[in-house]
């Protein structure tokens, strides 16, 4: 059996709530000051630390990268490359490195390819980012062959099923610096009401915006929804080690069930004394490789890893991390965010087949990407819990014609 067809397809669709949550709380404001905007406007200001050291790049509508493998028997598997932002370049980096090392490869050697893949560009420092996001999209289609081969879903391949369903926690909810009964406050309130009504048992909302302001919407949203509802905190690393331990003890009397990203990633040995003065479990969605996660393990500076499986090497490293993580005595809680419904059911498969599973991320606003790509669909939410695919392989039909419609041209449109 052998690999005969690599293929990145680039995707987009409008966002159809007009701005991404996550832009809303921590994108660069929108320089109205000038006739012709200045994009370091948001640099203005003297403040430690600079919000502007963590405000992230984000596209327009929602946007991904798929990648979809053939193989000589016909078997053709589907993975993804997570790309909230720019999905050409993860499939520049499929096409024109890392495909010439898959075509006439045996699919079924997952693990040697994976790390034929990393090695590419391991002597350079590639340890994360785009090279590590084109690298999950590949291993993803190359579970999926597998499953299809042998007739087993990947979740069993993975070691097995500990649960057939996986509880999952909204995240969506914005950050605001709003007062109470002004208009911004009331989003924020109508969103943590909008994922109880749909089912969901706990929720994520966004922090990050000014200690004082964090604390005071958490405690809008806590006071609001009432005890029964479990609600966690994402700060996006906006914070120093003496706010985050301020706001993090504030977070601990208010009942949060962990404190993510409360540090720039960078600050291991932040992270190491942010989580021996909190009692607050301390999370990190950011580190997108089993390396990576070691250095905070020995440290002790996590409670939580977050792995996203389309941005941390795919299931086989995804696995890997569960698993370091499991020997430490640290929980593991999937992060997904904007993606399309194979990054969805892929990370619910290893969800399914980890043992120290504390609960995986469901971005809740309305995806086009989600079940809209799928023949039939497998993202509706079951008591605040989603049922992990039980056909081969991913367990999903991609709509194959649904997603070329929604390719990007190669080169980007001047402006």
């Amino acid at each position: 059996m052998r690999i005969v067809d690599v293929e990145a397809i680039a995707i987009s669709a409008p966002n159809p709530a007009g701005t991404y949550w996550g832009k809303a709380t921590w994108g660069a404001p929108a320089d109205a000051s000038a006739a012709v905007p200045n994009p370091l406007a948001h640099w203005r200001g003297v403040h430690f630390p600079h919000p502007a050291r963590m405000r992230p790049a984000y596209a327009q509508g929602i946007d991904t990268c798929l990648v979809r493998i053939e193989t000589d028997t016909g078997i053709v598997g589907w993975g993804e490359a997570k790309a909230p932002v720019a999905p050409r370049v993860a499939q520049a980096i499929i096409h024109d490195l890392l495909r010439d090392q898959l075509i006439g490869a045996d699919p079924r050697d997952v693990e040697p390819i994976w790390e034929t893949l990393y090695a590419s560009m391991r002597l350079r420092g590639h340890e994360g980012g785009f090279l590590l996001e084109a690298i999950s999209g590949i291993d993803i289609a190359l579970w999926d062959v597998v499953g299809k081969l042998l007739g087993e879903p990947i979740h069993r391949l993975l070691g097995g099923a500990y649960r057939d369903r996986v509880p999952v926690y909204a995240s969506g909810v914005p950050a605001t610096r709003a007062a109470p009964g002004e208009a911004d406050h009331t989003r924020m309130l109508d969103a943590a009401s909008g994922a109880v009504e749909r089912g969901f048992g706990a929720l994520k909302m966004a922090i990050g915006m000014g200690a004082e302001s964090d604390v005071a919407s958490v405690r809008a949203v806590r006071e609001h929804l009432g005890p029964d509802v479990e609600v966690y905190a994402d700060a996006a690393g906006n914070y120093d080690v003496a706010t985050a331990i301020r706001v993090g003890r504030d977070l601990e009397a208010l009942g949060v069930g962990f404190f993510e990203a409360p540090l720039p990633h960078e600050h291991v040995d932040g992270y190491a004394e942010v989580a021996h003065a909190l009692a607050i479990p301390i999370a990190n969605d950011v580190l997108t490789n089993r390396y990576q996660v070691l250095r905070y393990l020995r440290m002790g500076g996590l409670d939580i890893v977050q792995p996203d499986v389309c941005r941390a090497g795919g299931l086989t490293e995804l696995r890997r991390i569960a698993i370091l993580a499991d020997a430490f005595g640290v929980a593991c809680t999937p992060h997904v965010s904007i993606g399309s419904a194979v990054h969805f059911v892929a990370s619910f498969h290893a969800a399914a087949a980890m043992p120290n599973l504390a609960r995986h991320e469901y971005w809740m606003g309305e995806n086009p990407l989600g079940d809209a790509l799928l023949t039939e669909p497998a993202l509706a939410l079951h008591d605040g819990c989603v049922r992990v695919p039980r056909g081969p392989g991913l367990g999903i039909e991609i709509d194959e014609a649904r997603v070329r419609a929604l390719a990007l041209p190669a080169e980007r449109t001047a402006v």
